[in-house]
């Protein structure tokens, strides 16, 4: 068989002839996008080069992270203009920013007096001050006997009378106003008090105050003697003046044969008084036990004067008795009602005189008046009452 060689000029012609059609289009391309640039460049705006600056860089906005939702809380009505923060209320609720405030100048205390440095003293104190003011009471008048340190009864009434003399509360106890004027050198002295009004009217329409103290008491143990006059209660006190008196009057009844007296009440204190209504009272509402309180009160009141309105307040009245007897009728009783007006008492309240004095009668019951107002009553027949009517007093 005979075989034909390969036509090899052929095959080379073919891929010579390739590259150079390649040529020619890449050309004509070229030449194409020449022509297109002409025909656009002069539709295209003209821009100065020496004009451009280089574009900054973009900057990204970062995204803001979300904050939670604040919780509501309702705001009290006492803070509603700071509500207004969170919801409540209108602008107009916003506080304002307070002005700064000036810094408050502090007011000067004042200087507290310097203390005298007493010590308080009462019944049942002991030492060397009681004995210095009880020799300071001594000095002044108000007070007998030594100073022995001792603050006892006849000492506390002693402070007392200086009190009341001195327009001090009258209450007994020495405190830092009591012994600075004790001590001061112008205190008035017992002999210096102001004179007793004998002829004081004390009754339902005339009441004294619950402070009223009189100005000379005495114990009427220490003015008259236990052989002449029996104490029923001990430290029993009465006016000065009215004591000496019922002494003088004593002395005589003795001289005339009639002894054994007994005084059973003097001087009561406002305090005294009323514990006797009390007592009177509730002795009625044992009795009677169907009676109110007011009925046994009207009936106390019949022979307990209210509290206030008692005579004995004034330290002139004296109840009179004898021992465990009863006064009226006694040959004592009839002796007192026949000659006290000759040393100044009265009896005061009598039958005769009830609807006047409010009063039943009290046959043991006297009132130093001094002798004048007790003749002129006794011969007249007159209450006290009426003597200060009558009389123009």
């Amino acid at each position: 068989m005979n075989r034909q060689p390969p036509i090899r000029g052929r095959k080379k012609r073919r891929a010579a002839a390739n590259p150079l059609l390649r040529v020619l289009l890449a050309a004509l391309g070229v030449a194409l996008i020449v022509a297109l640039c002409a025909l656009i460049t002069p539709l295209m705006p003209q821009v100065d080069p020496s004009t451009m600056q280089p574009a900054a860089a973009p900057t990204a906005t970062p995204v803001p992270t979300p904050s939670p939702e604040p919780t509501i809380t309702p705001t009290p009505a006492i803070y509603a203009p700071f509500g207004a923060q969170y919801g409540h209320g209108g602008e107009d609720l916003l506080p304002e920013t307070p002005a700064p405030s000036a810094t408050p100048t502090p007011t000067p205390q004042p200087t507290p007096s310097p203390t005298s440095g007493y010590t308080t003293l009462r019944k049942g104190s002991t030492g060397a001050q009681v004995a210095r003011m009880q020799q300071a009471l001594i000095d002044l008048g108000y007070l007998s006997g030594a100073a022995d340190g001792d603050f006892g009864s006849g000492t506390q009434r002693a402070v007392t009378q200086f009190q009341a003399v001195n327009g001090l509360s009258a209450d007994g106890i020495a405190g830092t106003k009591t012994l600075t004027l004790l001590y001061g050198g112008d205190a008035l002295s017992a002999d210096e008090a102001p004179e007793m009004d004998y002829l004081m009217l004390v009754n339902r329409d005339n009441a004294l105050p619950a402070d009223y103290v009189p100005t000379d008491l005495v114990a009427i143990a220490d003015v008259i003697p236990e052989s002449v006059l029996k104490v029923k209660y001990r430290g029993t006190e009465a006016n000065r003046v009215a004591t000496q008196a019922l002494y003088r009057m004593l002395e005589d009844a003795i001289e005339d044969g009639v002894s054994n007296w007994q005084v059973s009440s003097a001087y009561r204190r406002y305090s005294d008084q009323q514990a006797l209504v009390d007592q009177s009272v509730a002795r009625y509402q044992k009795n009677n036990p169907s009676w109110s309180r007011d009925r046994c009160l009207s009936a106390t009141y019949q022979t307990v004067a209210p509290a206030g309105t008692s005579e004995h307040m004034t330290g002139l009245a004296f109840d009179i008795t004898v021992p465990g007897v009863s006064f009226t009728g006694t040959e004592q009783q009839k002796w007192l009602h026949e000659h006290c007006y000759e040393y100044g008492f009265v009896v005061r309240f009598t039958e005769e005189k009830q609807a006047i004095t409010g009063f039943l009668a009290e046959s043991w019951h006297i009132r130093y008046v001094g002798t004048e107002a007790a003749q002129i009553m006794t011969y007249n027949d007159w209450c006290l009452e009426e003597y200060v009517e009558k009389m123009g007093l």
